[in-house]
């Protein structure tokens, strides 16, 4: 699979790129609203070019398979033992589209922005255009994920490090979105291992939790975003779903991870009782100050890069868009760039990471 796509994609200068006109076209209360509480409003990246069913096949044909994650998943948001990876070995970019069409497949399409200078200059002019709105909005960093999924895909419960947006491009999606610090919700310890990098964002889920929901259902054309660390779900509810992740960092939502970061490392691992998770004052600073120094002296953890290991394979000829292509596990395409798989004499998988020269 190539690692760049085609050469009139690839070679195409960002600054020619970049879309024409506004692309947000918030108003003031949107604006003043924005990272306070959850938010709705409008947009139309979805009618630009890049966004149309063949520009995302062929954007799927190319796109290097090491930042191409598949899923499925089940129905029930309380069951997470359904959500499996599935490889896309093999699969064109059509075969891939066909099989999310009438399956139960989600695609995140990591990094667009790095890997396509099109969406590159899509997310900056995004963002330009919302700091020239929102007082006080500074992006310093930002990403994006692509994610394209089936009718009826669903996103189980979770919560992020970062703070994001959900550009909706494509069908219709129901996202509950819950209260922000709400022990209840999120438990310190887990979201200190979030902002860490040493746990996915996925964290226990019951029923009960829906009673302190916001619940949306958006469209295409309007964009969601919520306070940072703020839980939630997504059910998708038509026809397939385009949706752009972007993620973005801030001096403020630096702070944050800085000093549950922080907590985290003086807490567990000298037994220092630090659980306030205060932003500002000299005691913020000192820990921030900490978590700096620990770093560059090598004493925190370094988060590995997940290994996704399964027995479905992407199949556009299956109901599901996937079949049991062994009862002997793989790796996906997405982990084949960090990890080798082997086995033991008893038939164990085994993982070894991938060095340097072996990349």
């Amino acid at each position: 699979m190539s690692q760049v796509l085609s050469r009139n994609v690839a070679e195409s200068s960002p600054l020619a790129a970049r879309p024409r006109g506004e692309l947000t076209g918030w108003s003031e209360s949107d604006a003043m609203a924005f990272g306070r509480r959850a938010l709705r409003a409008p947009h139309r990246i979805h009618d630009l070019e890049m966004f149309r069913e063949e520009a995302l096949v062929k954007l799927l044909d190319e796109y290097p398979r090491e930042r191409l994650q598949a899923f499925t998943m089940g129905t029930d948001p309380e069951n997470r033992k359904d959500w499996q990876p599935v490889d896309t070995a093999g699969a064109s970019g059509r075969a891939l589209w066909e099989a999310l069409s009438k399956g139960r497949l989600w695609f995140n399409v990591l990094a667009v922005n790095i890997v396509d200078p099109r969406y590159r200059a899509l997310i900056d002019q995004l963002y330009a255009e919302l700091e020239a709105r929102c007082p006080g909005f500074h992006v310093h960093r930002s990403s994006a994920t692509l994610i394209i999924s089936s009718p009826g895909a669903l996103v189980y419960y979770h919560a992020d490090a970062q703070p994001n947006l959900l550009w909706q491009i494509r069908g219709t999606k129901r996202v509950w979105v819950y209260p922000a610090g709400d022990p209840e919700l999120v438990d310190q310890d887990m979201m200190e291992d979030i902002f860490a990098s040493l746990a996915d964002e996925e964290v226990p889920y019951r029923s009960d939790f829906d009673c302190k929901a916001e619940v949306f259902d958006l469209s295409r054309g309007q964009v969601l975003s919520w306070p940072q660390n703020a839980p939630h779900r997504v059910t998708n509810l038509d026809s397939v779903n385009v949706s752009l992740s972007t993620v973005y960092q801030t001096e403020e939502s630096d702070r944050r991870a800085l000093v549950w970061c922080a907590n985290r490392l003086l807490r567990r691992q000298y037994g220092l009782p630090f659980r306030s998770t205060k932003e500002t004052g000299p005691v913020s600073y000192a820990k921030r100050l900490a978590i700096r120094a620990a770093r560059r002296l090598g004493l925190t953890q370094t988060p590995p890069r997940r290994a996704y290991l399964t027995t479905l394979k992407v199949d556009p000829a299956s109901p599901t868009g996937f079949v049991q292509a062994s009862t002997r596990p793989a790796l996906t395409e997405y982990s084949q760039t960090s990890y080798e798989l082997e086995f033991d004499p008893a038939g164990k998988p085994v993982l070894k990471v991938r060095t340097a020269a072996a990349k």
